[in-house]
């Protein structure tokens, strides 16, 4: 526990408390007083007479060091209520000593402001309670401090001290507004409480001893002009209890003559009870134990710093301390991670740069194999464009002459085969005369079937002079593309014999094979007069045991050239190997 000295000094007299300080509270040690005559031109504070009236009460009690709290009164500070705009508690500071500048006069840059909040209705708006010292105060006050052995802690005001004493102690004060009176030789402190914060306070001097005062009703006049005066300054404030400092055996007849006087509630408050003093306490105070209220509450101070105002301590603008000591750890745990993720990111480009080497090398290899391929491919694409556009005009010829209409019916003239070279898109164009007009739908559907589209381009007048054949049509005959099968990607390839290169004997097939393949023609026999097939034409493969046209017989897959594009296997008949691409008659 931390020993705590509160002073108190005017005109008449000195007062001293001492008390321990702990968690628990304040324990009383010590109250002594002195008595105090000055001259009018003496000042309290330098005066050697109030110096060596503390002296010697330090000395009687034993006290040569300690933290000092020094009780002023009202009368020696300037003091205003003031209305701020709301703002941040941290910004309030600055804005009090800007609104205090223009308000209060004769103060300077160095003259210390305090404040304190008081409890408002308007959210938008902070009222406060600001109040000022002439710093030569301080320096007398430090002074005498240093000349008692002493440190000066606290320079608090009077009345604030005794009424946070009374909140701290007694919270139902709280609940109403109250004004408590502290009586001296000849003067009174008193204070307005709303809302356990001091909201008023006066301080009233008089020419007379306190005790005629009373007896001449002066004091009722000055408590009335206080209650008065508060109420101007608070909305809705209504005093309606007044607590006065000091014993009720002392103070019982001016309670019952306030009481009447002011048609209030009026009852005592004795400080000592509030901290649970001892007997001897109370004895060493005497009948002055009311007078005591502010020095003994002043010990309570550092408890209850948010609603007193203290000049040695002025609120003022807190420094944002930056953690430096956090920084620098989070600095060192990001420089990990960098360092960390520059070491992975570097193990991990050294993989993808093994990995790239390892793809280039592969390429390097493989870079002839792919020209081979591609060059084999472009062949191949070649191939497959020549075969799309290898139409057989004379079996197109053939199979318009099996489903053409009589020649008694229908005369055909100039026919046209053509193939586009950009497209191998095959069509054929001709012209027939016809002697009935009902006649040329048959026609031309005898032309039409799954790969053959027929399309007409109208009915026209017959250039025939004998008349036999008057009506003409032309038509156009488009031929289904020709598929080209990949042997690369056919699954059903025909497996045939294959034959050495440098082998000169002829594949070796079995008679019987070739028997049945074979057909056998009389030297005598005529040859048809009707046209005959491609599919007539062509010779059979021995291997294949039906049939089929060349252009759907499959090449056979030669195992030494897997992967590379083969020749395509195509029976021609001799009229078709005379035919040529483009226009023909």
């Amino acid at each position: 526990m931390s020993r705590l000295i509160s002073i108190e000094c005017d005109p008449k007299e000195v007062r001293i408390a001492v008390g321990s300080v702990g968690l628990t509270g304040v324990v009383l040690e010590h109250v002594v007083s002195a008595p105090l005559e000055l001259n009018e031109k003496e000042d309290l504070l330098s005066s050697q007479k109030t110096l060596g009236a503390l002296q010697l009460l330090l000395r009687q009690i034993g006290i040569r060091s300690g933290n000092a709290v020094f009780c002023l009164g009202r009368s020696s500070i300037e003091l205003r209520a003031m209305t701020l705009p709301s703002t941040d508690r941290n910004e309030l500071p600055e804005m009090v000593r800007f609104a205090a500048q223009r308000q209060f006069a004769n103060v300077g840059d160095s003259w210390p402001i305090d404040y304190v909040t008081l409890p408002s209705s308007n959210a938008n708006a902070t009222d406060c309670m600001v109040a000022t010292i002439n710093p030569s105060v301080l320096d007398r006050l430090s002074k005498m401090a240093e000349s008692l052995g002493l440190t000066m802690t606290r320079v608090v005001l009077r009345p604030m001290t005794s009424a946070t004493l009374a909140v701290a102690k007694r919270p139902a004060l709280s609940a109403a507004p109250v004004l408590l009176l502290e009586l001296f030789r000849d003067e009174a402190d008193m204070a307005v409480l709303d809302q356990g914060h001091v909201v008023f306070m006066r301080n009233v001097r008089f020419s007379q001893p306190i005790d005629l005062v009373v007896n001449q009703g002066n004091l009722v006049s000055e408590i009335k002009r206080t209650m008065i005066a508060a109420a101007s300054q608070r909305e809705n404030l209504s005093i309606d209890q007044v607590r006065i400092w000091g014993p009720t055996s002392q103070h019982e007849s001016l309670c019952q003559m306030l009481s009447t006087a002011l048609d209030v509630n009026v009852e005592s408050v004795d400080a000592f009870e509030l901290l649970d003093a001892s007997k001897a306490i109370r004895e060493s105070a005497g009948l002055n134990s009311g007078r005591f209220a502010s020095t003994v509450g002043a010990l309570v101070s550092s408890q209850v710093a948010d609603r007193l105002i203290d000049f040695s301590n002025p609120r003022k603008r807190e420094e944002v301390k930056r953690p430096f000591v956090k920084y620098a750890i989070a600095g060192a745990a990001a420089a990990t991670l960098l360092v960390g993720g520059y070491v992975w990111q570097s193990m991990a480009h050294a993989e993808l740069d093994k990995e790239i080497e390892r793809l280039n090398a592969a390429i390097a290899r493989n870079s002839e194999t792919l020209k081979i391929s591609t060059k084999k491919i472009t062949d191949w694409n070649k191939v497959e464009d020549f075969l799309e556009g290898d139409h057989q005009w004379l079996d197109e010829l053939e199979y318009m002459s099996q489903h053409a209409a009589n020649a008694d019916r229908a005369i055909f003239g100039v026919t046209t085969f053509t193939t586009d070279p950009r497209t191998n898109a095959a069509s054929i164009s001709t012209k027939f005369v016809t002697g009935k007009q009902e006649d040329v739908p048959e026609f031309q559907d005898a032309f039409r079937d799954a790969k053959h589209q027929v399309r007409s381009t109208g009915l026209n007048k017959s250039p025939d002079k004998t008349g036999a054949f008057p009506f003409a049509s032309d038509i156009t005959i488009k031929l289904a593309p020709i598929t080209v099968v990949d042997p690369r990607k056919s699954t059903k390839t025909q497996k045939q014999p294959t034959v050495p290169a440098n082998s000169d004997k002829p594949s070796e097939q079995p008679a019987e094979k070739i028997e049945k393949n074979e057909e056998k023609v009389p030297a005598n026999a005529e040859p048809s007069k009707e046209p005959m097939n491609q599919s007539q034409a062509a010779p059979q493969e021995p291997s294949s045991p039906e049939t089929k046209p060349a252009a759907e017989q499959k090449p056979a897959e030669d195992p030494s050239t897997v992967g590379e594009p083969p020749k395509p296997v195509s029976e021609e008949s001799p009229s078709s190997k005379a035919a040529t691409k483009g226009t023909g008659a």
